[in-house]
């Protein structure tokens, strides 16, 4: 088994995969660093998923308690639950680290094998130098990603944006909060009750409606009172004309009791032939 791993250079492919995936690892990090990095720099509103959640949550924080007491801790926090292709920042700096030992393990194997049978540590013994090139780029590849460094500006970028930059304010959700907190203003509890932001805009739609509703109720009680003043109106409109007309018609009713009744029975059978003509 050991003979056909030596004859097929079976460790020498595995030592120079390992180191790719290890050097290739640590630029994807670079770029990802780099991305992030970019983001914090535009105070508008953020395109990467990363910045928006930690924006919402530092938003959600500021409204529940007023302010967010340790800033750094809830950046590390975000940065540790941060995930790139599944893996978080310090799996994707651990894999170079990683593949180095799995190189130089390849490295060991394949010149203590060759030394067995008889060769030389170090002349004609291609593993000890993949091993030591291996070594060289990992290490160049950690140079130039310098992740540590790129965490510590990312780490300074993400607390000014938060504290100073303005960009993360949210003056809407905030008076929503303020004015669902002013309906508790009145209440014997001296402690001030947290309110989330869903709830204090539940609130808030929920007093527009009652206001509708209130408002919509006194017009259609002024559209009652209005119409029952009227029909008062128009009763006492007819009474007065009714009053006006009865001494008329007790008037003419006494001239016709005085008449004669044959000058009473003409006088009806005029009314009657010009009513029925």
């Amino acid at each position: 088994m050991l003979q056909f791993i030596m004859d097929r250079n079976v460790l020498l492919y595995v030592l120079a995969a390992a180191c790719a995936v290890g050097v290739v690892s640590q630029m994807i990090l670079r770029q990802v660093y780099e991305r992030l990095i970019r983001d914090t720099r535009n105070t508008g509103e953020p395109a990467g998923r990363f910045l928006q959640q930690l924006r919402q949550r530092f938003q959600y924080c500021t409204h529940l308690n007023e302010q967010v007491g340790d800033v750094q801790a809830l950046i590390r926090k975000n940065l540790m639950e941060y995930r790139f292709w599944g893996m978080g920042l310090h799996q994707w700096k651990r894999i170079g680290t990683s593949c180095l030992v799995v190189s130089l393990l390849c490295a060991f194997g394949g010149t203590m094998m060759l030394v067995q049978n008889g060769a030389n540590v170090i002349n004609g013994n291609t593993y000890f130098w993949m091993g030591v090139l291996a070594v060289a780029l990992t290490a160049a590849a950690y140079g130039i990603s310098d992740t540590g460094y790129r965490q510590e500006v990312l780490t300074v970028g993400l607390t000014d944006y938060l504290e100073n930059s303005g960009a993360v304010r949210d003056y809407s959700a905030q008076s929503d909060v303020e004015s669902y907190e002013s309906d508790y203003s009145a209440a014997p509890e001296s402690v001030t009750p947290i309110v989330p932001v869903s709830d204090g805009r539940k609130a808030k739609r929920r007093a527009r409606m009652e206001t509708a509703a209130a408002s919509e109720t006194r017009a259609q009680k002024e559209k009652r009172e209005l119409k029952e003043n009227l029909s008062r109106v128009r009763a006492g409109m007819q009474e007065t004309a009714a009053a006006a007309e009865r001494p008329e018609r007790d008037s003419r009713a006494e001239i016709l009791r005085q008449m004669d009744p044959k000058d009473q029975e003409r006088i009806l059978r005029e009314v009657l032939k010009e009513f029925l003509s």
